[in-house]
């Protein structure tokens, strides 16, 4: 059975120094192929954290999404350098959804 799209999902995680982290899942289905490699699907998978506990300001931590001409990719230098890519090897949103509940994992047990 095919999921419904579009999906979208926002929780709160706390990490292992206090401070809120927001997950949030974004996946659509869209005609454009060229785009959103290999199906159409665009996905964004993404987790903000607080800059320090109790705060207000909120940066991206972690960023996994799919577009040409990249195909699906992490930020892995977030905060700083969101231009800087690496390929994820997933062949579809699915796959990828995956890879980043591991990396959220990763994320959270940082100290």
């Amino acid at each position: 059975m095919s999921p419904k799209f579009p999906i979208h999902k926002i929780w709160v995680e706390i990490d292992a120094t206090g401070r809120t982290c927001i997950v949030e899942i974004k996946v659509e289905q869209t005609n454009n192929k060229a785009t959103y490699p290999p199906d159409g699907i665009k996905s964004v998978f993404i987790v903000k954290r607080e800059n320090r506990p109790g705060g207000e300001d909120f940066e991206a931590v972690l960023l996994i999404d799919n577009h040409a001409p990249f195909g699906f990719h992490e930020h892995p230098k977030l905060p700083s350098d969101h231009e800087f890519r690496e390929t994820v090897h997933a062949s579809s949103w699915v796959d990828a959804w995956d890879i980043f509940e591991k990396r959220i994992e990763e994320l959270l047990d940082e100290t």
